[in-house]
């Protein structure tokens, strides 16, 4: 084997090195670049932002007051409604009945 240039820095490499003794980086080994997350994290962001406004939306249907509900009167009578006063009878005499008769009982006189 011979010697090779780092493909980093250009550093002469030795060649039972793998690695750069100047710049760090491997000399003999291939490393693969980093994959390109941008378009699944952004994918992943539009996913996230679509399901927060479905469920914000969801809530404030659900919790739409809009209808009023009737009014429950915690009184048990109806309010007093105001009517003309209407002729009063004539008013009748208490019919008169004689008082309940009492007999007085005596006892039996002259028997012992």
């Amino acid at each position: 084997m011979t010697a090779i240039a780092c493909p980093r820095c250009g550093a002469n490499v030795a060649p039972d090195q793998d690695w750069c003794l100047d710049c760090g980086s491997a000399a003999r080994t291939r490393l693969c670049p980093t994959p390109n997350w941008r378009a699944p994290v952004a994918a992943l962001a539009i996913v996230a932002l679509l399901a927060g406004i479905g469920l914000a939306v969801a809530f404030v249907a659900l919790t739409n007051d809009s209808t009023q509900a009737p009014a429950t009167s915690t009184a048990a009578t109806a309010p007093a409604v105001a009517t003309e006063p209407t002729a009063a009878p004539p008013p009748t005499t208490p019919p008169t009945t004689a008082p309940p008769a009492t007999t007085a009982t005596t006892p039996p006189t002259g028997q012992k």
